[in-house]
C-alpha cells in the first residue's frame, strides 16, 4: 500500500508539469493575446511624373529598401525628403522602342515614318536608345535617328534628357544613391484610393510639409526677363518672384507661353502663379517660339499679341 500511494502523489506532479510546459499536440491551443493595432504610416508628398505632371499623395510604405555599393539600406520614409528617381523604362515600352528603331530602315516607306513618328512620341524612353542608333553603320538608321534626337530635344527640357542611372535619396542631413529595390510604391491618393506607384512613371518625389519651403530656399531671384537665356530650348530654372502690383505691371506678350522679353514678374501673375506682392518659388522653361503669341487680360495684368519671337519663349512648370 504504501508503494502504491506514492505512485499515485508523483503522477498527478508529472503531469501538472507537462501540461503548464506544453500542451499535446493536436488539443486546444491557449488563446494568443490580440496584437495591437499598429498605425499605417503615412507621409505626404509630391510626384512629378515623366510627363511633367504632379500629384500629391500619401506614402504608404514605412521603410524603403536601397540597394548601395555598401550594402542594403532601409530607409525609414518619415525620414525622406525628397527622391531623384533613377531612368527607368517598362518591359512594354523598352520592346516599342527597340521594334521601331528596327524598322527605321524598313524597305516600306510608310513603315518607315510610322516608326520614326512613334519614337518621337516616346521621347525621353527612346532618347537612350535613339543616341546609339544616331551611331548606326546604316545611314538610313543614322539619318533617322539624329532627326528624331533633334525633334526630342526640342520638346523635353534637357535636365530630363540626363542619364540617371541611380535613384538618390535625400534626407534632413544626408544623400543616399543606389538603387530602390521595389518596382512600386504604396500610396493613397484622395481622388482614387490606395494605389501603387510604378517608378517607370516617376521623375522626383518631394515628401512632407518642407518641400515648397526647400524649393523657395534654392531658388535664385528671377530677373525682370529672360531675354538673356535665348535659344536655351530644353532648359528649365527656378526663380524666386514676387508678384507684380496691379496697376504698376510691365510689358507682357503672350497667354501661358510668353515672350523672352516678357516682364516676369507680372506674367507669374497673369499665368495664375502667384498673387500681386506675392513671393514664390516658379519654375520656368525655355522653348522654342509658337507662331503666334495671344493677348489676354488676366488676373488684372493685361498681355499683348504678338508675333513669332526668334530667339524663344517661356512657360512656367506646374510641379
Amino acid at each position: 500500500m504504501p508503494v502504491v500511494r506514492t505512485i499515485f502523489w508523483i503522477v498527478p506532479v508529472v503531469l501538472s508539469v507537462g501540461f503548464d510546459a506544453a500542451p499535446l499536440r493536436g488539443g486546444p491551443q491557449p488563446p494568443k493575446p490580440p496584437e495591437a493595432n499598429k498605425p499605417v504610416p503615412s507621409v505626404e508628398a509630391e510626384v512629378k511624373y515623366v510627363d511633367d505632371s504632379g500629384m500629391k499623395l500619401k506614402l504608404l510604405d514605412e521603410k524603403l529598401e536601397l540597394v548601395t555599393k555598401h550594402g542594403v539600406l532601409r530607409v525609414a520614409v518619415v525620414d525622406i525628403r525628397r527622391i531623384e528617381f533613377a531612368n527607368r523604362i517598362s518591359t512594354a515600352d523598352a520592346e516599342k522602342v527597340a521594334i521601331a528603331i528596327s524598322q527605321l530602315n524598313h524597305s516600306d516607306f510608310k513603315i518607315r515614318e510610322a516608326a520614326t513618328e512613334e519614337l518621337k512620341t516616346l521621347r525621353e524612353r527612346a532618347y537612350p536608345a535613339l543616341l546609339k542608333a544616331q551611331k548606326s553603320e546604316d545611314p538610313e538608321v543614322a539619318r533617322r535617328a539624329e532627326e528624331i534626337i533633334t525633334v526630342i530635344k526640342r520638346r523635353v527640357p534637357a535636365t530630363n534628357l540626363e542619364q540617371r542611372d541611380f535613384d538618390v535619396i535625400h534626407t534632413e542631413d544626408s544623400k543616399i544613391t543606389g538603387k530602390l529595390s521595389a518596382e512600386m510604391l504604396r500610396v493613397s491618393t484622395f481622388q482614387f484610393g490606395d494605389l501603387q506607384l510604378k517608378l517607370t512613371d516617376v521623375r522626383t518625389l518631394r515628401a512632407g510639409s518642407g518641400a515648397v519651403v526647400e524649393e523657395l530656399a534654392n531658388a535664385v531671384p528671377g530677373p525682370a526677363h529672360l531675354a538673356n537665356y535665348q535659344n536655351q530650348f530644353g532648359k528649365e530654372f527656378v526663380f524666386s518672384v514676387t508678384g507684380v502690383a496691379v496697376g504698376a505691371q510691365g510689358s507682357v506678350w503672350g497667354q501661358d507661353v510668353y515672350t523672352l522679353d516678357s516682364n516676369l514678374q507680372s506674367a507669374v501673375v497673369h499665368a495664375g502663379f502667384a498673387k500681386p506682392g506675392e513671393t514664390v518659388a516658379v519654375r520656368v522653361r525655355i522653348i522654342a517660339s509658337p507662331p503666334a503669341f495671344a493677348g489676354t487680360v488676366r488676373n488684372g495684368i493685361t498681355s499683348t499679341p504678338y508675333t513669332v519671337y526668334p530667339t524663344g519663349a517661356y512657360e512656367f512648370v506646374r510641379k
